[in-house]
């Protein structure tokens, strides 16, 4: 699962995270967090698993930091198509040197 930290208490070592799948609000200790990570922000995306405790409530367990994966081990995908503006860029270019041909060949015929 994956979502975002929405609420921390840094004091107390726990806040909830927003489910992305179900918009629920799942709570999450800071030992489900790596050991060697830094200390959890709000705003920040993980990834997770859900775990029922014995007393049938649920917690975030297996934190993943989203933001640390995508920036360290996700290259940089980019469009091998061209966008919309791009076409058009190249329309008006393409208009400006047929416009520019169109000028130089009258001058030549103009006497």
């Amino acid at each position: 699962m994956h979502g975002k930290l929405i609420k921390w208490k840094d004091d107390r070592g726990f806040g909830f995270i927003l489910c992305e799948h179900n918009q629920q609000e799942v709570f999450v200790h800071i030992s489900a967090f790596p050991g060697s990570s830094p200390r959890p922000k709000v705003g920040e995306m993980l990834g997770f698993e859900i775990e029922t405790t014995a007393d049938g409530k649920t917690r975030a367990i297996n934190i993943s930091r989203e933001a640390s994966l995508k920036t360290k081990n996700s290259p940089i995908k980019l469009s091998k198509t061209p966008g919309k503006n791009t076409k058009i860029i190249n329309v008006i270019i393409a208009l400006v040197v047929i416009g520019l041909i169109a000028v130089s060949v009258s001058q030549k015929f103009t006497f």
